[in-house]
């Protein structure tokens, strides 16, 4: 629904029928669905628990009429999206004829918006998001603090660390309310900020504080950095912010019985980091079942955007799965475990209620070896995607495909000396397909961008996913299309 239309030329106009003869809770209802209703398609498309272009609704609902006005300020569910973006910065410029004016600009929070929405949405569950993006921003001056090498000072983004704090100062008061955090970010020191405030409470007004019940109707927790190109070649600044934020997100915590009592939240169910580093050793013990207090635990977790120096260990990577136990939904962009060696290490880690995996790899080789960690029987939807850059050639995917299809983590032995396979006939059975399918319920599979060698490594994947009912090929070679068509019988 609209809210343009269903405002549009009611301001200022009195009128006695349709929508003004509706009962108070039905107007209510139509309020709340102005400000909240999104389709289940735009939920997948913006990520977010409201739509951004929403927000300002109550305000202008409240403001046709007196009877209106009532029932959106007696509605506190209509006040619980709370949006803070480069809009709610006020930029105060120095007065030049003033020696005594501050020099340059001063940048400040404009709290009072921020103000109303916590004071009208009383003890309801809050969905934040605080959008540090500047469509105006330019990435090429973007040094986060650091000078340039020619002696250029670095670009001041308009929302900064300071503010992000102040901002997290003020909703920490209300930290026991939140059902939703999502935090997008150009650079990484704000980033860096508010990981501090949600990982090291501190004490003294004003500050980041803990509840006895802390987060706990916190389900959502999204971070995300929006650089691609820093993020991707290890870009997190100098000092302190270039080391891994410790015990993440401990400040979420609650203490119902005192110090002692160490309460995780319990509603939690869906963490993604784009983009944002931390100490992987004391993210795995956040999400671990070894603190208790998650209930069911993580089901949707998306690690994208990690330079391969700052990735977890393959033994860290395995914890944290570990610790999702009912995962459902796994995304994987550019991250992962890091290999040394290159070689298998332990056993799979069971995910049995795991639906979807979407992995975007800049290597085959490790992609194949980060799948062979998970051991996901019941998936029914797989996407992998090359995500090589569009000017860089692409990766040779066959040992990744071969190993979804059969299971082998190595590549089939070629005929001669040819580059390339000429049949599967020419493969022995042993090694074209497994006796039990790494991926037997795989009802949906989308490959993008992912090439091999020839069709072969396309049709052991196809093999190997008995229960396949969709498919979707976006830019692979059109030799891929060949393993569509019936194939030679297996030779022992």
């Amino acid at each position: 629904m609209n809210s343009s239309y269903l405002l549009g030329g009611s301001f200022g106009v009195r009128e006695s029928g349709g929508v003004h003869n509706l009962p108070t809770e039905l107007l209510s209802y139509v309020f709340e669905l102005v400000t909240h209703a999104l389709s289940q398609d735009e939920r997948n498309t913006l990520g977010l628990p409201f739509h951004p272009q929403t927000i300002r609704a109550p305000v202008w609902l409240s403001a046709v009429n007196r009877r209106w006005r009532h029932v959106a300020l007696s509605t506190p569910s209509l006040w619980t999206s709370i949006f803070v973006s480069v809009d709610n910065i006020i930029d105060y410029s120095g007065d030049e004829r003033n020696s005594s004016s501050f020099c340059g600009s001063k940048r400040l929070l404009d709290v009072e918006s921020l103000a109303y929405f916590l004071l009208r949405s009383g003890n309801c569950t809050l969905d934040i998001f605080i959008d540090r993006r500047d469509p105006e921003w330019d990435f090429s001056d973007y040094l986060d603090g650091d000078d340039a090498d020619d002696g250029r000072p670095s670009a001041r983004h308009p929302f900064d660390a300071q503010i992000t704090t102040h901002i997290l100062d003020i909703l920490g008061h209300h930290v026991y309310r939140w059902r939703s955090m999502t935090i997008f970010s150009d650079t990484w020191a704000p980033l860096h900020a508010a990981l501090c405030c949600l990982s090291v409470p501190r004490v003294g007004q004003g500050s980041f504080s803990n509840s006895r019940r802390g987060a706990s109707c916190l389900e959502t927790l999204k971070l995300m950095q929006c650089d691609e190109y820093n993020i991707r070649n290890e870009h997190f600044g100098s000092g302190v912010l270039k080391e891994p934020i410790t015990t993440p997100f401990a400040g979420l915590a609650g203490y119902p019985d005192g110090p002692s009592s160490h309460v995780l939240p319990a509603r939690l169910r869906s963490i993604s980091l784009c983009g944002v580093r931390v100490n992987w050793s004391d993210f795995t013990r956040f999400i671990s079942g070894t603190w208790s207090g998650l209930s069911n635990g993580i089901e949707n977790l998306e690690l994208s955007y990690h330079h391969r120096d700052v990735r977890p260990d393959v033994t860290a990577f395995q914890r944290i799965l570990e610790g999702c136990a009912n995962l459902r939904s796994l995304i994987l962009k550019h991250s992962g475990p890091q290999w040394v060696g290159r070689t298998p290490q332990g056993p799979s880690v069971p995910l049995p209620r795991l639906e979807t995996l979407h992995l975007v790899f800049d290597s085959a080789e490790e992609a194949a070896l980060t799948m062979s960690t998970l051991c996901c029987p019941g998936l029914k939807a797989l996407t992998l995607e090359d995500g090589i850059e569009a000017e860089g050639s692409p990766n040779d995917a066959s040992l990744l495909l071969i190993y979804c299809g059969t299971g082998a983590l190595r590549t089939p032995p070629r005929p001669g000396n040819d580059s390339t396979y000429d049949s599967l006939s020419c493969l022995p059975h042993s090694e074209s397909r497994s006796n039990v399918p790494l991926f037997p319920s795989v009802q949906a599979l989308t490959l993008e961008y992912v090439s091999a060698s020839c069709s072969i490594p396309y049709a052991l994947l196809l093999a190997g996913l008995p229960n396949l009912r969709r498919l979707a090929l976006r830019h692979v070679p059109k030799y891929a299309f060949g393993s569509l068509l019936p194939q030679p019988v297996f030779c022992d």
